[in-house]
């Protein structure tokens, strides 16, 4: 009895060290929406998705792409208004970006409304 007492305990032991040495995952998610700003010395961006905006910070191997093309913080200042795709993860309540996905051509400006 003694014997099987230990080998649980031990296994049960094994188990915990397990888990606290695996790292956490992180959740990574999208968003997309309209290149609104751009802060390439605070590497900040923001994203305009209707009447809300989405603040991230870049990664500091964040890639940026646009196409095949790979920009730097500094070259998306000039793509202000084009479409973006942004992969994200929280670090506290900080969206981290790791990838960031520019449309090639800035959407058509809307025709004045008529009224």
């Amino acid at each position: 009895m003694r014997r099987t007492s230990m080998a649980a305990t031990l296994g049960m032991l094994a188990l915990a060290a397990t888990s606290f040495a695996a790292p956490a995952k992180t959740s990574e998610s999208w968003a997309s929406g309209q290149l609104e700003r751009v802060d390439p010395a605070a590497k900040a961006v923001v994203v305009k998705q209707g009447k809300h905006e989405l603040t991230f910070t870049l990664k500091s191997d964040a890639h940026l792409v646009q196409g095949k093309k790979t920009l730097q913080a500094s070259d998306l200042t000039n793509d202000i208004g084009h479409n973006v795709k942004v992969r994200y993860t929280m670090d506290g309540s900080t969206k981290v970006a790791d990838r960031i996905e520019v449309a090639a051509t800035a959407p058509a400006a809307k025709p004045p409304s008529k009224g």
